[in-house]
């Protein structure tokens, strides 16, 4: 589509009434003073004639010839012949009608092929005309009265000089309206590029070089008109744009920087998670070579019980039976030993397992409060955060609760190598006094019923133990599951955040 200058667009329509108004105003104003210049030809004409009666004929002759008119005398039985006659003969009949009738208007077409103007004035019989005739030798006046009509005067002109008057104020008329009309126009075009069109330029050109991206230009809003309430209005809506772009690009560095560090976060996680998981593994291991331990000391504690049978039927084989419930007794303490020695490692275990509970709470912590930096986008991230606090939560309860039975076995362990060192000395004691031995071994066999109650509690505790540390270790695949998902949304907040930084970097802030 071809362009059309603004200035030609406004200046078409505006010229174009301009010249309709002119062209009018120039046929009225001409049509009026062709009007008036014929009025003012009618009635200087009709004045000649009226005054003409009053006149020499041969003085009135001489001043129309001088004046460009033709006069005529006409008798009333001596009409023109042609058009002309036929106006005097209508004349003559308009005097004879109305006496008062002072002046009769006519036209025919001329010799010179214009129309002619004939005014004529009836002439009335004076004294000083039959004076004149007298005079003169003419009769024509005989027997006429003063104030008989008997003749008509009348001057004519041609109406081409009027014509041409008028067409020459006409023509101008229209050169004068018509300079005017493009000097206007002139002028409309140069204040129309002056006042309108430059603003409007510069004002298009900063528009397209902020549609480039180039944010930094401005409009120059130089006058205080629309125009340049147009170009502030523009200023200040690239001003809020280029300042929105900032802050995007701002929000963006902010999520990179959080997907960074939630990513690290979930790493160290995801490292916490599998720390947890390989205690858990040596606490199930240890837990199962404490119950072995136990079975082994059930076993022992049969055995005792067996020889306390005996020593009571038997007393002859007393020292036999008391070098057998030594050997025994040095398997329970050794047995009670490494029960301790799991027992402690469970604790440590347990030690461990609530330090990664702090840990994972903490993280869980920093993750939502990253997600809430992250706003909108990061309400997913702060759902996850909960859950593993909540894991972490009932990693830390289960830990307790490992501690407390842990204490109960230490308890436990404790009053096993207590009684097994009771038990040895008993022996001992059985070697030098074999009288003593029945009584002993109601003590022996009491203790070993109280040992073997015990050995069942511990083995529900550790079997309860056992159980918990499954759960834990469910739970810890589940927290590494959730720990991948937040890696790999975090990573794909980084990669949008690195789309959105380098989408604003194309414009020029």
């Amino acid at each position: 589509m071809p362009r059309r200058s603004l200035a030609l667009k406004f200046f078409l329509p505006v010229g174009t009434a301009l010249v309709l108004l002119f062209v009018t105003l120039t046929l009225l104003v001409g049509r009026a003073q062709a009007d008036r210049s014929r009025q003012d030809f009618e009635a200087n004409l009709r004045a000649i004639g009226i005054n003409s009666r009053y006149m020499l004929h041969w003085e009135a002759e001489a001043y129309c010839k001088k004046a460009g008119l033709a006069y005529h005398r006409v008798p009333l039985d001596q009409t023109s012949p042609g058009p002309e006659g036929d106006v005097e003969r209508a004349a003559i009949q308009a005097f004879q009608a109305d006496p008062s009738l002072e002046s009769y208007r006519g036209s025919y077409p001329g010799p010179d092929g214009a129309p002619w103007t004939y005014v004529l004035s009836p002439g009335r019989l004076q004294e000083g005309c039959t004076t004149c005739h007298k005079a003169l030798g003419m009769t024509a006046f005989d027997g006429r009265k003063v104030g008989d009509f008997v003749a008509v005067f009348g001057i004519s002109q041609s109406t081409a000089p009027i014509v041409r008057q008028e067409r020459r104020f006409q023509l101008s008329a229209a050169g004068v309206g018509l300079g005017t009309v493009l000097l206007m126009g002139l002028l409309i075009v140069y204040f129309v590029r002056r006042v309108m069109l430059r603003p409007l330029s510069g004002l298009g050109g900063a528009i397209s070089r902020v549609a480039e991206g180039d944010f930094t230009s401005r409009a120059e809003a130089g006058a205080n008109d629309e125009i340049g309430e147009l170009a502030l209005t523009f200023n200040g809506m690239v001003n809020r744009l280029s300042t929105a772009l900032r802050e995007v690009e701002e929000a963006s560095q902010s999520v990179a920087s959080g997907a960074t560090q939630l990513a690290a976060s979930a790493e160290q996680m995801a490292r916490t998670v599998e720390d947890t998981a390989q205690v858990g593994e040596d606490l199930r291991q240890a837990g199962t070579g404490v119950q072995a331990s136990l079975q082994r000391l059930a076993g022992n504690i049969a055995r005792m019980d067996e020889h306390a049978s005996e020593t009571a039927l038997r007393t002859e084989a007393a020292a036999q039976d008391t070098d057998a419930g030594a050997e025994a007794g040095k398997e329970a303490e050794s047995g009670m030993g490494a029960i301790r020695e799991a027992t402690g490692r469970i604790i440590q275990a347990v030690q461990v397992i609530q330090e990664i509970a702090r840990q994972t709470n903490l993280l869980s912590l920093n993750a939502a409060i990253e997600a809430a930096k992250a706003g909108a986008q990061g309400k997913g991230f702060a759902v996850v955060a909960e859950e593993v606090r909540k894991l972490a939560e009932r990693s830390a309860q289960a830990a307790a609760e490992i501690r407390g039975l842990t204490d109960q076995t230490e308890a436990a362990v404790s009053q096993g190598i207590h009684n097994v060192a009771n038990t040895l000395t008993h022996l001992d004691s059985i070697r030098n006094r074999i009288l003593e031995v029945g009584e002993q071994v109601f003590s022996v066999a009491t203790l070993s019923r109280n040992q073997d109650e015990a050995n069942h509690e511990v083995g529900d505790l550790m079997a309860q133990t056992a159980d918990k540390l499954q759960r834990n270790a469910a739970a810890t695949q589940e927290l590494s599951a959730t720990v991948s998902e937040i890696t790999r949304t975090a990573e794909d907040l980084s990669r949008v955040a690195d789309s959105l930084r380098g989408l604003v970097q194309r414009f020029r802030l």
